[in-house]
């Protein structure tokens, strides 16, 4: 458990949920921020990834090469982070400024720079992993735990998504949240050194709970990469972290010591496709339609919006199928454990448990989707979806992607 106190930023146009700082909406401190835009938790770290790329990145040069950022001075001071040139003449770059100072500097503190046309920039401070840059040299240990960080949050396609971060870094902790339970994978590196070095692997997890831009969903122009043979799983070749925090994430990869895990769940704002290990057909509902008793049937995918569903935690373990053409959930007709039952649209209730699912992993990155009603049950294809139980059979197992 966390004895510290974490802090979470929520900039101006970001949203603020329950009791924690959840950041979602908009890229952070792309324009001058207030810093009386801000809102602080006691136990929680959840943050919000977005960085499409790491700018100035590649194979021939590090950040500390390029775009006028100085790792041995101070980012307060003119010789480090540098106006007007580098990093502050694009959007991109400005963007990577961002979430540099938002993991290095604690809440509270801010860094103001100006791009090429003499317009200044304020960066915010969020989590404080390297509180000693703002003012001193950035050694060997504040190159990793901010390359850690950084890394953790980039999303190849830009789009927001809250991640729970874990980690050895005192301003980070150890410690678990159930609304997070899939574990994506960690990242170490230090992308200041020349050439970079960036890295990722696997969490037990990162075929589960995908969302659009992370690791599981098949990224394309990450800027890292994982260093482990087959699978690359953290768990085969990380040091964990020591207890009473054993499970959390790593203390240790690849010979870096400072290590950034990530957990996720489905993003709500993402429309999915659900579609049958045997066939590969997709949830769909009869003819498209969208009326309440709609029944729900497997078709080839198209795209068609009433193939897409939004998956919602409604408990931790239970989720709601929105169905985004008809806004109506995936229910149980009648919302009974029968044998043989066969399921509908039906408008949303916050009191129907057969309209709450939960997800089983079946351990190879397909899952088996039971009602609420019926924990012995399991989603079968068929001419119409039905609820029969569980067997193992492939036509009761089912992958989610995000759709396309």
């Amino acid at each position: 458990m966390r004895t510290f106190k974490a802090t979470t930023t929520v900039f101006s146009c970001l949203l603020g949920l329950s009791g924690s700082a959840l950041l979602g909406g908009c890229q952070p401190a792309g324009a001058s921020t207030s810093a009386a835009d801000q809102s602080t938790s006691e136990s929680d770290l959840l943050t919000v990834n977005g960085l499409s790329l790491i700018n100035g990145l590649s194979m021939l040069n590090g950040l500390s090469m390029l775009n006028g950022l100085s790792i041995h001075n101070g980012l307060s001071t003119i010789t480090g982070l540098t106006s007007g040139v580098g990093l502050m003449t694009s959007n991109s770059g400005r963007q990577t400024v961002s979430y540099m100072v938002r993991c290095a500097l604690p809440l509270g503190h801010v860094v103001t720079k100006t791009d090429d046309q003499g317009i200044p920039y304020t960066f915010l401070g969020q989590i404080g992993v390297a509180p000693e840059w703002e003012s001193g040299q950035c050694g060997q240990d504040c190159q990793e735990n901010i390359t850690a960080c950084m890394l953790a949050h980039v999303n190849t396609s830009g789009q927001h998504i809250a991640l729970w971060l874990d980690g050895n870094n005192t301003a980070i902790g150890y410690g678990r949240n159930n609304l997070f339970p899939y574990q994506e994978g960690s990242f170490f590196g230090n992308i200041f050194a020349s050439p970079p070095q960036a890295y990722f692997c696997n969490g037990k997890d990162f075929e589960l709970g995908v969302v659009p831009g992370r690791l599981g969903v098949g990224q394309a122009n990450a800027p890292y990469k994982n260093p482990f043979p087959g699978t690359g799983y953290c768990q085969d070749y990380c040091t964990g972290a020591p207890s009473p925090n054993t499970g959390d994430g790593y203390q240790a990869c690849y010979g870096y010591t400072h290590v950034v895990t990530v957990w996720r769940n489905f993003d709500p704002t993402t429309s999915y496709k659900i579609c049958n290990r045997s066939d590969g057909r997709c949830l769909d509902t009869v003819l498209g339609g969208t009326a309440d008793l709609t029944r729900i049937t497997t078709s080839k995918y198209t795209g068609a919006s009433s193939q897409q569903w939004r998956i919602v935690q409604f408990k931790p373990g239970n989720y709601k199928l929105t169905n985004a053409k008809a806004n109506r959930v995936l229910d149980v007709w009648g919302g009974v454990p029968v044998e043989g039952v066969e399921t509908l649209l039906f408008d949303a209730s916050t009191l129907a448990t057969s309209q709450l699912w939960n997800f089983l992993p079946t351990g190879d990155g397909n899952y088996r989707f039971t009602p609420g009603t019926n924990i012995f049950s399991s989603l079968t294809t068929g001419p119409t979806v039905k609820q029969w139980t569980y067997t193992g059979a492939t036509t009761q197992q089912w992958s989610v992607a995000p759709a396309n």
